[in-house]
């Protein structure tokens, strides 16, 4: 596929070049815009998220999180990174793809104008790019927002269909979002998708040392088709289950269908990707939002990690509300505190040479007695925490 060998400009640096002005360019075209721009350098700096054109780039510990992580959105040429904002709309006969990729029978979104508010020092903040495709009564127009509170581990993503020509009258239409995802440094991965422990509805893709995902997030007030796979599922090939979740022959968008509500189920690590879509509509506008998520796993597979990052309070056990770290923490304070108590008393007695016999014989079995009471809680929270893991 073309977008595979596409150059593009560093995710570290931007490059300025010398190119031949758009058509678009008497229009006020918009500029690549950018939320905490000094982000991404490390797994606890927040997200850099670079916006052009209704594309993204996401930079988080070094790296961009999507194809190709060198590349930044271009906002003199629709799609130089592989993540697509699309409206399809079809008669019942033909079908027709603004917003898609190098798939030739897409159409390109022709310019787009950005607008940023950004607050916190520039470290969080929405951005808008305005897109546009075609003119008078075949004039579509959509909203493309981005949203990222810093230093969260996701950020939400907003497509608003705005206008449709009078040409498109009695056609309907769905809105996709799908991308090529990158993970640690590889292009290839194996994919996920369900409820997490906290209620999340979550679907995408995880890297193969299980140690870091990407993935949509199903937020309030939506309904939305989801799916996870090899990258070009949704836009072109034919692919059985085992790569897309359900059969296609020509990628879900061209077929115009919903996305399967399914992962690959392929064993063996993958070129991947993953996206949404909004349901069949009539109306003459239309809207979704999500969330994305990039997050770092530690010790978790990728549903309980999902809710780490997503930052939700997962109740593994009635009996331990909470992740049983401040409980063995609180154990261990107690604890400690009463043998300092009795340390404390035998220096005490010993300096006041009080005639208890007893004393320092008493005192040192305490001692014993708490420090072995201490290594069994310490022993029991142990097992209670790998309990926990094994539960999620």
């Amino acid at each position: 596929m073309l977008k595979k060998i596409l150059a593009g400009v560093g995710i570290g640096v931007v490059s300025v070049a010398i190119v031949a002005a758009p058509s678009f360019a008497a229009t006020d075209p918009g500029v690549l815009e950018t939320i905490n721009a000094t982000g991404g350098t490390s797994a606890t700096d927040g997200l850099k998220i670079d916006v052009a054109f209704g594309n993204i780039q996401i930079g988080r510990n070094g790296s961009g999180q999507l194809y190709d992580s060198t590349d930044l959105p271009d906002p003199t040429s629709y799609s130089n990174v592989s993540n697509y904002p699309v409206v399809a709309l079809s008669d019942g006969t033909s079908i027709v793809k603004i917003g898609g990729g190098s798939n030739p029978s897409y159409h390109d979104w022709d310019s787009f104008t950005s607008e940023a508010t950004l607050t916190d020092s520039g470290r969080s903040g929405s951005v808008v790019n305005h897109l546009t495709y075609g003119s008078g009564t075949s004039l579509i127009t959509a909203d493309f927002t981005i949203t990222y509170t810093y230093p969260n581990e996701y950020f939400n993503v907003k497509i608003d269909l705005t206008s449709l020509g009078t040409d498109y009258a009695g056609y309907s239409h769905r809105i996709y979002w799908y991308t090529d995802s990158y993970l640690e440094g590889s292009d290839e991965g194996f994919e996920f998708g369900g409820v997490t422990p906290g209620g999340q509805t979550v679907a995408g893709v995880f890297s193969q040392a299980g140690t870091q995902i990407e993935a949509f997030r199903q937020v309030s007030g939506q309904n939305l088709f989801w799916i996870a796979g090899e990258y070009e599922c949704p836009d072109s090939g034919s692919y059985t289950e085992t790569d897309c979740g359900a059969p296609t022959t020509d990628g879900f968008i061209n077929e115009y269908v919903d996305f399967p509500n399914a992962y690959a189920t392929s064993t063996d690590a993958i070129d991947n990707g993953f996206g949404v879509n909004s349901a069949l509509s009539t109306a003459a506008t239309d809207s979704m939002n999500f969330d994305l998520l990039f997050a770092a796993c530690v010790n978790e597979s990728p549903l309980p990690c999902a809710d780490s990052g997503l930052g939700t309070s997962v109740a593994v056990d009635p009996a331990l509300p909470d992740t049983g770290a401040t409980v063995r923490t609180t154990i261990i304070v107690s604890v400690s505190a009463a043998i300092v108590f009795a340390f404390a008393f035998f220096v005490y007695a010993s300096r006041r040479k009080l005639r208890f016999a007893w004393t320092n014989d008493r005192v040192a079995s305490l001692m014993d007695d708490l420090e072995a009471r201490l290594s069994g809680m310490e022993q029991r929270a142990k097992v209670a925490a790998a309990r926990r893991r094994l539960r999620k």
